[in-house]
């Protein structure tokens, strides 16, 4: 027990440790740059829950599906390829608002990410500058078919409401 004790204590040391750098790094940002950082942290949380909902919905045409024993059965259930698709791609969006963080900050990986509620046995890296910014890009690139696929879709959603 005490082995295991010294573990959680050194995660713990190792994670305050991070925050504490990445607090400090961010203190020393301009206001609208800090202030742009937080607006990115509540998209991340949209992000999420958007990613929530559409694993809800592709649950439920599953479900669905399940019980009626095929697509064509059902006109609903046709939706089923389509709710996993966005799902797959509400998951990408998650990341994006990750990269534009970075290059904005310029810091990989910035508070944003999950890896600051990563506990670890050893030091979490923190880099600053061009290759943060680079390291933001990739995340970026990575959500942008998220990010295309949920424009056209809010733009669906849009006209059929108008």
């Amino acid at each position: 027990m005490g082995t295991q004790d010294a573990i959680s204590k050194k995660e713990l040391e190792y994670s305050e440790q991070y925050r504490t750098k990445v607090n400090q790094y961010v203190e020393k940002q301009h206001p609208i740059v800090r202030g742009l950082h937080r607006v990115l942290q509540g998209l991340s949380l949209l992000c999420l829950a958007n990613a929530a909902i559409c694993f809800g919905v592709a649950l439920y045409y599953t479900f669905l599906w399940a019980m009626t024993g095929g697509f064509t059965s059902l006109g609903a259930a046709t939706y089923l390829p389509n709710a996993w698709v966005n799902f797959g791609l509400s998951m990408s969006l998650v990341v994006f608002p990750w990269g534009l963080d970075s290059m904005l900050m310029r810091a990989f990986p910035a508070v944003i990410f999950p890896v600051a509620w990563y506990r670890s046995y050893k030091p979490l890296p923190f880099m600053t500058g061009v290759g943060a910014f680079f390291a933001g890009l990739g995340i970026m690139c990575a959500g942008a078919p998220g990010a295309a696929h949920f424009i056209g879709l809010a733009s669906q959603v849009i006209q059929k409401l108008f």
